[in-house]
C-alpha cells in the first residue's frame, strides 16, 4: 500500500513537471520599441481639437494593443486624477502586423488631460472652468500591453504666442 502511494506521488510529480515545462515562455526581449509625438512642441489652442496630437510607434508585438499616456510630473495636480497616480491615458492603439501603431488624442482627451475643463450635467465641456497645463516639457509612455515593452518622448507644451 505504502509503495502504490509513493508510486502514484512520483507519477503526479512527473505529470505537474511535464505540465509546467510545455508552457510557453515568452521573452521580453525584442525590437527596441520608438515612440515619435506629433508635433512635439505645441502651444494649447482650441486647434488641437481639430488637428489633435497625434503619435507613431515601432518595435512592439504584432496585433499588440498599445496605451499610451502621459506622466504627471511629480507636485502637478490634475483635475480628475486620485493623488499618487502619476500618468493619464491619452491615447490607446493597436499595433499592425509589423509592430507599429499610430494613434491621436480623442477631443475628450485634449479637453480632459491638456485643458482640464469642467463638465456640465449635459456632458458638454464647461470652458470657464479649465485649467490649461502649465507650459513644460511632459513624458510620453507608449506601452505594449503584452510584451510590457516600453517607449518613450516628450511633449513640451509652450506658452501661447503673444498677441500682436
Amino acid at each position: 500500500m505504502r509503495n502504490a502511494k509513493v508510486i502514484s506521488l512520483i507519477m503526479i510529480m512527473g505529470l505537474a513537471l511535464s505540465v509546467f515545462s510545455c508552457q510557453t515562455i515568452t521573452s521580453k526581449t525584442g525590437p527596441t520599441a520608438t515612440l515619435e509625438v506629433i508635433p512635439a512642441e505645441t502651444f494649447l489652442s482650441p486647434a488641437l481639437i481639430k488637428q489633435p496630437i497625434s503619435f507613431k510607434g515601432s518595435g512592439f508585438q504584432a496585433k499588440e494593443m498599445i496605451s499610451v499616456e502621459m506622466v504627471l510630473p511629480p507636485g502637478l495636480k490634475m483635475k480628475g486624477v486620485t493623488e499618487g497616480e502619476n500618468a493619464v491615458g491619452i491615447a490607446v492603439a493597436t499595433a499592425d502586423e509589423q509592430g507599429n501603431f499610430t494613434a491621436a488624442m480623442a477631443p475628450t482627451a485634449t479637453l480632459n488631460w491638456l485643458f482640464q475643463v469642467g463638465w456640465t450635467p449635459l456632458l458638454t465641456p464647461n470652458l470657464k472652468e479649465a485649467k490649461p497645463l502649465p507650459p513644460g516639457v511632459y513624458q510620453i509612455n507608449a506601452t505594449g500591453l503584452d510584451t510590457d515593452r516600453i517607449a518613450a518622448a516628450t511633449l513640451t507644451i509652450v506658452p501661447p504666442p503673444k498677441k500682436q
